[in-house]
């Protein structure tokens, strides 16, 4: 990266400044000059602020500010720079707090590439500005800090630091930590993994105990493969136990058949016997219902001499039942020809009564022939004498309102200027609203700043109080730790004197001495102990615990107790104490102005309806003007229909339509009357026909049926029938019967087939068992019993032991399974355990994975640093990093010597003459730069700065330094020396000059 222009306004102490880097960026070597605290670092906070939105001494953003700038003055940084050939511009403005205000302005930032003369806006916002930014230039913000100017004298603090304070330094630049942080965890893991495998071990040997085995196993610590022998051994032989158990259970079986085939012959020859008896007992059942079965055939033969006769006594029955029909109907035709009659007398009498009436009636008709005109018009008619009356109103009104209409024109004008104000106010009613909305949304916000102070506020309190606590808490831990290391002192001494205490109880007076071999004379006496708990160590570890535990507590609470109270104080001076209460009062007078502009709409809506009411009326006015002639007109049309109405009808126009409803209802009646008559006559002569035809009928039938019956009755007289019934009614009355009579004759051949059957079977089994005795079988049952269970004893026995030899089966089969599985891990386990050593250090050369990467690291800059010493020394001295332990206890592989190649002899880095020290560490931080810069993707920063460190050197080395800074021109990069020296000044022609104008930092550029 090459800076081009850098424009600084209100920044730091400068007012109003242009850098132009690109008319001395291209000179080997130049000089940034000025006194101490003019602004020369400030340069580099503007570059860095522009890119990173960081200062390069971890300044707050808000000090660089000017604190005399006035507020319409922006502090504003715009920072041109070349990379790749390619031109770029970032514009950053500061957020910064108005006198007078609580919030600050709101910061901006823009990045912008160069085409041609022309600038084109890559990004606006934050973090787009700073991910492309990184992208670009390779570097974040702490890369870029740590090369873009190099502290000379904190390299020479590096090269004399020691070994734990390199390895600080190293994590810091290389974030070496990650390794260190990838190390603990794969401790863990590895710490985890050895636990689980031990863990899994005891289960395993803890599950042979599961085996169900009468043997005792060796016992054994760990899993070997002997153990798993020893159990297959005893599984076989358990199988061989059961192989020998099911000959002996074969024998038995069989045994057991032969007999259940002897008992089941005997069981058949004792059925025969139990069934002859059986047989006899049913025989002697089947004689005592011999006379029911008699009794039953002479009920058969009555019902087939039933079953002959039954369709001439259903007919005989049918017959009766229609003759009683024809005798109903004959009294019902004689009751229809009586009331025959009786309407033809009262059809007779109407007859009189419309003939008496028809002449009044006829006049009736007549009358609402002439009327009819004026009934279908009646409601335009009745309408006629209403609207004459409206009529002669409005013509009247008419008159009245022609004088009225120049005051409703005056008034509506005077209520239309009253809605025009009453707008007029509204508006600036609703903009004062407005402007009270925005003051309480301000106010809100102030409210929600002052309750997050008070939030911290209680949150410093309680962190206080805590603190107090948790001191108090130490204190006492601390006292506890002094007792407890008293008691631990006593308790040492205590076993001290247990020790001495034994080796006199073992001696006696007169023995030799095991030491000095002397005769022992007097024994002292042995001293009681004094009674301490054996858990006092245990109880000192824990106390130690939780005093750092406490401390650490303690020096985090104080961290956040410096931070808030930080906070809130910064807070303080932008905080509005009284912004509840402002916030209360601007809400009480938006209350106030809701009200009047409720009040105002209401009233404004009021005078709206005014004013559309009169229009309406004037509206309603000038209709009515525009109408006057025509009312005339149809107040003539409404009194010629009542003139003519009156001439024609002798009735009341208010009595018409009753009227004349009602002699039209007269004479309707009176036609329905008539055709009802005419109807009636037709109908009677019908009836009279119909009657007399059917009482003909019905006499023919009823003397047919008669001699049917008859015919029967002497027919039944002379059957068989006749035997078994007195009557046709009585024979009737068994017909039902008939259904039970297949059911009757197969219960008396059942009966008789089952009698057959038993004779024969008892004559048969007779002559079967005729020389033969029944056997006694629950002798043989018992003899049968006793060999079953013994068959079922030794069944039970096999599967109990094929069940112990399965389950032990599975179990070996599995816990095998699973010790293989854990053979197979134990080499991964213990490979990751070897690995976990080893980058953790434990192995011999006791170096860690961060050390051996912080090694590497420091070899490359070392490497880089080297080429520069070597050129600044005339190729004398270089840079080695001994990678055995030193003496002083310092960490393996991190400390430096300077290896001198003329004397071939290394050195230790303090034996340096200041000077040699000085091109040291300007060498390593050369090395440093480049080693940065191609860990970051070989990105090359073309200018460098170096700061200070240059007063102290005599001439001949500060020609060295120089000599090898603008050598470096010729790698692609130029050196901007930052310093005050003046001796530099007469050496370095181009120079950057910040000198100070009016208390303002100005720059000014020489030598190009």
């Amino acid at each position: 990266m090459k800076p081009i222009r850098l424009e600084l306004k209100e920044f730091g102490p400068y007012k109003n400044e242009i850098i132009e880097w690109d008319k001395i960026i291209n000179e080997p070597i130049f000089l940034i000059t000025g006194k101490t605290g003019s602004g020369k670092s400030t340069l580099f906070d503007a570059i860095t602020y522009a890119l990173y939105n960081k200062t390069t001494g971890g300044k707050d953003i808000a000090s660089l500010r000017r604190k005399t700038a006035l507020d319409k003055d922006k502090t504003q940084v715009n920072f041109d720079f070349e990379l790749s050939e390619k031109k770029y511009r970032i514009e950053r403005t500061l957020a910064y707090l108005k006198a007078g205000n609580k919030n600050l302005t709101s910061g901006k930032v823009a990045l912008m590439q160069y085409n041609g003369e022309k600038l084109e806006v890559i990004a606006t916002k934050e973090q787009e500005v700073k991910e492309k930014v990184e992208e670009l230039i390779g570097l974040d913000d702490k890369q870029f800090c740590q090369i873009i100017i190099l502290p000379q004298g904190k390299f020479k603090e590096f090269l004399l630091s020691k070994s734990s304070e390199k390895k600080e330094t190293l994590r810091s630049l290389f974030n070496t930590y990650f390794y260190q942080k990838f190390v603990e965890q794969l401790q863990e893991q590895a710490k985890k993994l050895d636990s689980s495998h031990k863990q899994k071990e005891k289960e395993l040997i803890t599950r042979f105990e599961q085996f169900n085995i009468e043997e005792e196993l060796t016992k054994f610590e760990y899993l070997k493969d002997e153990n798993f022998e020893e159990i297959l051994g005893i599984i076989n032989s358990q199988e061989e136990t059961i192989k020998n158990e099911k000959k002996e259970l074969l024998k038995l079986e069989r045994s057991f058949s032969k007999e259940k085939e002897n008992f089941i012959e005997l069981s058949k020859l004792n059925d025969k016997f139990i069934q002859l008896e059986n047989n006899k007992l049913e025989l002697e059942q089947l004689s005592e219902k011999e006379d029911y079965y008699n009794k039953l055939k002479l009920e058969v033969e009555k019902l087939k001499e039933l079953q002959k006769g039954k369709d001439k006594i259903i007919e005989y029955a049918s017959l009766l039942t229609k003759k009683m029909q024809l005798k109903k109907l004959e009294e019902a035709l004689l009751n229809e020809e009586d009331k025959y009659k009786l309407d033809l007398d009262t059809n007779k009498k109407l007859a009189l009564e419309l003939n008496a009436q028809k002449t009044g009636i006829e006049e009736l008709r007549k009358e609402t022939i002439d009327y009819k005109f004026f009934y279908n018009n009646f409601d335009e008619i009745a309408s006629a004498k209403t609207n004459i009356e409206i009529y002669s109103k409005k013509l009247k009104e008419l008159i009245l309102k022609k004088e009225t209409f120049s005051e409703l024109e005056s008034n509506i004008k005077d209520e239309k200027e009253d809605h025009l104000e009453l707008n007029e106010e509204k508006n600036i009613l609703e903009s004062g609203i407005g402007k009270l909305k925005l003051e309480i949304l301000k106010k809100e916000q102030e409210v929600e700043k002052f309750e997050e102070y008070n939030n911290r506020l209680s949150e410093l309190n309680e962190k206080k109080s805590k603190l107090d606590s948790d001191k108090k808490q130490l204190g006492e831990l601390e006292l506890e730790k002094k007792k407890l290391e008293q008691e631990v002192t006593l308790l040492n001494k205590n076993k001290e004197q247990e020790v001495l205490n034994d080796f006199l109880l073992k001696l006696h007076e007169g023995d030799d001495c095991p030491l000095c071999k002397q005769k022992i004379e007097h024994l002292p006496e042995i001293p009681n102990l004094v009674v301490i708990d054996d858990n006092i160590e245990n109880s000192l570890q824990k106390v130690n615990k939780d005093i750092i535990q406490l401390e650490t507590l303690i020096e985090k609470n104080e961290e956040d107790i410096e931070q808030l109270s930080k906070i809130l104080k910064n807070q303080e001076e932008i905080i509005n104490f009284k912004s509840k209460k402002e916030l209360s009062q601007l809400e009480d007078e938006l209350k106030d102005e809701n009200t009047k502009l409720t009040d105002i709409s209401k009233a404004i809506k009021t005078s709206e309806d005014k004013i559309k009411g009169l229009a309406q009326e004037i509206e309603e006015l000038s209709e009515l003007f525009e109408n006057e002639d025509g009312i005339k007109q149809k107040h003539l049309e409404a009194k010629n229909k009542i003139e003519q109405f009156e001439k024609n009808v002798k009735v009341e126009l208010d009595e018409f339509a009753g009227y004349y409803e009602k002699i039209q209802s007269q004479v309707e009646k009176f036609d329905n009357t008539y055709n009802l008559l005419q109807n009636n006559s037709n109908e009677l002569l019908v009836r009279k026909t119909k009657l007399e035809t059917e009482q003909k009928n019905n006499k023919t039938n009823l003397l047919e049926v008669s001699k049917r019956i008859e015919n029967i009755v002497d027919s039944f007289t002379n059957s068989k029938l006749n035997k078994y019934y007195v009557s046709l009614e009585m024979a009737e009355e068994d017909i039902l019967e008939l259904n039970n009579l297949e059911d009757y004759e197969f219960q008396i051949n059942k009966f008789e087939d089952a009698k057959k059957i038993i004779v024969n079977s008892i004559e048969k089994l007779e002559e079967e068992l005729k020389e033969l005795n029944q056997p006694d079988l629950e002798e043989e049952q018992q003899k049968l019993q006793d060999i079953e269970s013994q068959v079922n004893d030794f069944i039970e026995k096999v599967a109990i032991l094929n069940t112990r030899l399965e389950n032990n089966k599975k179990l070996y089969k599995k816990i095998h399974s699973e010790y293989i599985e854990l053979l197979e891990s134990s080499k991964e386990i213990r490979e990751i355990i070897e690995f976990s050593d080893v980058v953790s250090g434990k192995t011999e050369n006791r170096k860690s994975l961060e050390t051996y990467v912080q090694g590497y690291y420091l070899d490359l800059i070392l490497v880089a640093g080297t080429k520069r010493l070597l050129q600044m020394t005339n190729d004398r001295y270089r840079f080695i990093r001994r990678d055995e332990k030193s003496k002083g206890g310092g960490l393996q592989g991190l400390e430096i010597e300077i290896h001198d190649i003329y004397l071939n002899s290394t050195r230790i880095i303090s034996s340096l003459s200041g000077g040699e020290l000085f091109l040291a560490s300007l060498a390593l931080a050369l090395g440093l730069a480049e080693v940065i810069q191609n860990e970051s993707g070989g990105i090359s920063l073309e200018t460098i700065f170096i700061d200070e460190g240059f007063g102290s050197l005599d001439a001949e080395t500060l020609d060295i330094a120089l000599t090898t800074l603008i050598d470096l021109q010729s790698y692609g990069r130029n050196i901007g020396i930052i310093s005050h020296v003046s001796e530099l000044k007469e050496r370095i022609r181009p120079k950057v000059e910040v000198y100070s104008k009016d208390n303002y930092a100005k720059i000014k550029m020489t030598g190009i």
